[in-house]
């Protein structure tokens, strides 16, 4: 919920297009009779469509091909463990990266990677696959913008 809150602040146009996805996809559900789907996405409580855990693991300098270049995803951190770093190399930055933590951007543009913590630590990353929203009909979002007709 709260990946999604700050999408809602950050991309408002990706947040929406998440909400009417998953509107879309529960009147499909009915339609084509999966009694089972309208109740798992009750209870799915981001407008995320999709949600990778990585647990204990370093992850080498990369680019996910299954994100959404014009969308935000969202990684957020937790656990017991020090030392915590992810570096955007393609950026030329690097953040602690310790628990607590959320970092947004574009994992299909941005190469990045974490590296090995002392301590338990367990990431979520949070993004959007295209896939989802072709077969809901819901149209790409678009880049995020400072004209946005959110934006206040």
């Amino acid at each position: 919920a709260i990946a999604s809150a700050a999408l809602r602040v950050m991309h408002p146009e990706q947040y929406f297009a998440g909400l009417q996805a998953f509107s879309k996809l529960g009147h499909k559900a009915v339609s084509k009779e999966l009694p089972q789907m309208p109740e798992t996405l009750e209870f799915w409580a981001s407008v995320f469509n999709t949600l990778s855990i990585i647990s204990n693991r370093e992850t080498p300098n990369h680019r996910d091909h299954l994100s959404v270049a014009e969308c935000f995803d969202v990684l957020t951190t937790v656990g017991n463990y020090s030392n915590g770093w992810m570096t955007m190399s393609s950026l030329q930055l690097e953040f602690k990266y310790n628990s607590g933590c959320m970092i947004a951007f574009s994992r299909r543009i941005v190469r990045h990677a974490v590296n090995d913590v002392e301590g338990d630590q367990i990431a979520w990353a949070w993004y959007m696959r295209d896939s989802v929203h072709i077969y809901a009909g819901v149209p790409s979002c678009g880049w995020a913008s400072v004209h946005s007709p959110y934006s206040v």
